[in-house]
């Protein structure tokens, strides 16, 4: 009784056909995909996990595309003098360096005065200007479409591109003498550092803004230079509370409209940086997305003011410093706590700010 009941009883010789035994690869067919004999739930979980598994190949396609591009982007970029990187495909820097002909040079809108860009503008006649920043890789082609859409996932070439290009808000009208009151560039904040992703170091680093305090756009007309004055964050979103339409002041209608927008960007503008504006200086806007806060639909704005004729485009980086208070919204608030305590900016920067805020009863004193 003690051998039966440790198992050790001699065995019975076991009578019937022998079950043949699967093989490795019919197993895990079995196992995954739905076969004869299952149960009703066991079918059913069998389907999901495959349901599953397909949606994940998928992805880790696309990821490893996405990230097989960007890689060879980067292998292609181009170096300036400096030693550093620009984030422009192999392509577009080839077609700035090239030199034009003189075909390419008499086939300019007339009144061009930037004759570099000539190949540019015969590869693509939609090729409106070029935006750089110094110190930094933004350094890109800028096109304009009849609409805002065109060139979000197209490249130069009007190809399809998920990264797209970037782009001019197509009201905007540039010629030898002609330019929006305010020119607003579009651009994605892509992985990998490219677009205009680089923007997202203004609001994490004040030493950003100190280094890179000038934007440079330059026309097939003109050759500009803007001084930022404002950075901010700004929700697209109802839900998320009040919407300032930033994006919609390309012309302004008039002196109060002006004075209006300056108030708004400069309300929720994280720094202060010292640069003066007036009714009629040319603005710079530059829009991209903005994930940083894990709220939905919100951008991160940078906007600038036009370098004025005889004025130095050197700013006084040690007037730039933070605000105290930074005008948000809704969404905002509910997740961090922070509250809008009231205008702490400089407002005397702004020629005849005090007088438009003083008449149309918007004065905003801080509070204690």
């Amino acid at each position: 009784m003690a051998e039966m009941d440790m198992g050790l009883s001699p065995k019975k010789k076991k009578h019937g056909r022998k079950k043949k035994k699967q093989n490795l690869f019919m197993s895990i067919v079995t196992g995954l995909i739905p076969w004869k004999g299952d149960s009703t739930t066991e079918i059913f979980r069998k389907i999901v996990f495959l349901v599953a598994l397909v949606v994940l190949v998928v992805a880790v396609v696309i990821i490893a595309g996405n990230m097989l591009r960007y890689e060879e982007l980067g292998a292609n970029a181009a170096v300036d003098a400096e030693g550093n990187e620009t984030a422009t495909n192999a392509y577009i820097v080839e077609l700035k360096n090239r030199t034009p002909t003189q075909q390419q040079i008499e086939q300019l809108p007339e009144g061009s005065i930037n004759e570099e860009y000539a190949s540019l503008y015969a590869a693509n006649n939609d090729f409106i200007g070029w935006v750089n920043i110094p110190s930094t890789n933004v350094d890109y082609p800028v096109m304009q479409s009849d609409d805002n859409d065109y060139y979000l996932h197209r490249d130069f070439d009007g190809n399809y591109d998920f990264a797209g290009t970037i782009f001019t808000d197509f009201e905007g009208k540039f010629g030898p003498n002609e330019m929006p009151n305010n020119t607003i560039l579009y651009g994605h904040n892509m992985l990998y550092k490219y677009q205009f992703a680089a923007l997202s170091n203004y609001p994490r680093d004040i030493q950003f803004l100190k280094t890179s305090p000038v934007i440079e756009f330059d026309t097939l007309y003109q050759k500009n230079k803007y001084k930022i004055f404002s950075v901010f964050k700004i929700n697209t979103a109802e839900e998320h509370g009040e919407i300032f339409q930033y994006n919609s002041y390309v012309y302004f209608k008039n002196q109060s409209e002006f004075y209006n927008f300056i108030m708004e960007v400069m309300d929720r503008s994280l720094y202060e940086t010292g640069v003066d504006i007036e009714y009629g200086d040319e603005l710079l806007t530059l829009s991209t997305c903005d994930a940083s806060t894990g709220l939905d639909d919100l951008r991160l704005v940078i906007v600038a003011r036009k370098v004025r004729e005889n004025e130095s485009p050197e700013v006084d980086t040690s007037l730039i410093k933070k605000k105290s208070s930074v005008k948000y919204f809704d969404a905002y608030y509910d997740v961090f706590g922070n509250t809008w305590s009231g205008r702490t900016w400089d407002v005397s920067l702004v020629k005849g700010m005090e007088e438009y805020l003083r008449e149309n009863g918007l004065e905003d004193e801080p509070e204690e």
